[in-house]
């Protein structure tokens, strides 16, 4: 076959496969030629610049998330637009909801921290498919007030919009002591549940920064004013269902950290499927904490912490 002949069928079975829409087999049938010929063809079209595939990045974070995920070795990453309070944790919320949705399977058994974006997660939830999941509280409850923004609430919401199952830890997130804490964990239903969490497959989790303006342990008077001292002088950056990292990503505040009823550091770790859900300016340091922790798998955040991460990446890896 010539040069012209070639070129001209070249864009024959392109304008058939990309304009027509027509399928490989359909092409092959038309012009008497095999189906891996059309394959073949349609591969030497794009070599030549025949065809050139452009893809609309308008409106999408597709780059900004393929550089994280090979930045900080992540299964996944999902960038929303930026907005302010409660919008963004909406924005948040909504991308984690969608998450779930297509990630949840039949006998899986998901933990769930807290928080104020967290429990907007169930608002999104739309037309789920029922499944035999069971949501598993991660973390005692957080205060006295404020009662939806507690795991236990959260969980219950969550396996509603499954028609799933769920647990329940009746246990405060910190207690006064770890005689109080080792004595609360002599309870048999107690105990289970912490077990349990430790066996989920997947969990869902905020990213907290402990002296954020807008931070849910400070609204609900989680901390005295010694244990606010003792985080600052420990250099608190992050926590992790209650568990608190300095910004390198280390466990700190032993005094605190072992009074928290919860699921630990290092268990946290082993779980196969971690999704770190959080974003805004305040909370940029504590989301970078948790990755050089290498505690999430999946990361859901804004396009401006994206951007801060993406800048501080190389600091990170060194």
């Amino acid at each position: 076959m010539n040069v012209t002949k070639d070129r001209r069928l070249l864009i024959k079975i392109a304008h058939m496969y990309y304009d027509e829409n027509r399928t490989q087999q359909e092409i092959a049938d038309k012009l008497g030629i095999s189906r891996p010929s059309v394959s073949r063809l349609l591969q030497k079209a794009r070599e030549e610049g025949i065809v050139e595939i452009k893809i609309n990045y308008e409106g999408s974070f597709a780059r900004l998330e393929d550089t994280l995920e090979k930045c900080f070795n992540l299964k996944e990453v999902i960038i929303t637009p930026y907005d302010e309070g409660e919008g963004l944790k909406r924005y948040l919320a909504e991308a984690a909801a969608g998450f779930l949705v297509r990630t949840l399977k039949d006998k899986s058994l998901v933990g769930v921290s807290w928080g104020t974006t967290l429990a907007y997660v169930p608002e999104y939830i739309k037309n789920a498919p029922e499944l035999d999941v069971t949501f598993i509280p991660l973390v005692g409850g957080v205060g006295q007030t404020r009662i939806d923004l507690h795991s236990n609430q959260i969980v219950m919401n969550l396996a509603r919009c499954f028609n799933g199952q769920w647990q329940l830890l009746h246990a405060p997130a910190l207690v006064d002591s770890v005689e109080v804490k080792n004595t609360l964990l002599s309870d048999r239903n107690i105990r289970q549940v912490l077990e349990m969490a430790e066996r989920v497959d997947i969990a869902l989790i905020g990213i907290g920064s402990p002296f954020a303006a807008e931070s849910t342990m400070l609204e609900t008077g989680y901390f005295s004013e010694r244990e606010l001292e003792d985080l600052k002088r420990y250099g608190a950056c992050c926590d992790l269902c209650s568990r608190f990292i300095d910004e390198y990503g280390n466990p700190c505040c032993p005094e605190l950290n072992e009074r928290v009823i919860a699921i630990t550091l290092e268990k946290l770790k082993e779980i196969p499927l971690v999704i770190g859900v959080g974003g805004g300016y305040e909370k940029h340091k504590a989301i970078l904490a948790a990755l050089k922790g290498h505690y999430l798998d999946v990361l859901i955040t804004d396009e401006k912490t994206g951007q801060f991460l993406m800048i501080n990446s190389k600091k990170t890896l060194i």
